[in-house]
This record gives structure tokens, sequence and C-alpha cells, in this order.
């Protein structure tokens, strides 16, 4: 099992769940927003001054399809490229209870 972190602007937020659902997470990913941060695409604070917020979200992929939803992420970023996307992949939990 893999654990897949992405954390995004909000701008980009639908096109990452419509990802997900066509991979087969429709109902099985947790995402947080509003997530506040900094990074090289600017400020999302949600204020007056930078009020965008970006979104997290987390997904265990069991399905062997994380290439398809990592060249997913790859076509977001290339279709929205001043919008802040990271992703990181890992190993995750080896049991659940």
């Amino acid at each position: 099992m893999k654990r897949l972190e992405i954390i995004a602007n909000q701008a980009v937020e639908e096109d990452i769940i419509s990802l997900l659902e066509q991979a087969g997470y429709d109902e099985s990913f947790t995402y947080i927003h509003p997530v506040y941060g900094r990074g090289k695409k600017g400020r999302r604070e949600g204020s007056a001054v930078w009020p965008e917020t970006n979104v997290m979200f987390f997904i265990y992929l069991d399905k062997g399809n994380e290439k398809m939803i990592l060249e997913g992420i790859k076509q977001i970023k290339e279709k929205f490229p001043e919008e802040g996307i990271k992703c990181w992949m890992g190993e995750g939990p080896q049991t659940s209870l």
C-alpha cells in the first residue's frame, strides 16, 4: 500500500477530485481545506492580502494505479503551470484497524 499526499492551490481542487474519481478513489480519500502555507508560487494565507488557500489530500493507494494518478497530477500541473501543486508518495501502513 502506498500513501500519496498532495498539496495544491484551491483552484485545482475539482481537477484533483475528478482524477481520483476516475482512478476509482471516489469515496476513499481525505482532504483538508483550507490549508495555509508559503511556497515558490506564493503565499496562501486566506487573508485580505493573500486571499488564496490550498487544499491537502491524503490517499492510500491499494489498486495498483499509482502511475495513472501520478501522470494525472503531472497533466494538471502542465494545464495550470501558475498554480502550486506538490505531490509525495511513500509507503503506507502495513495494516489498518
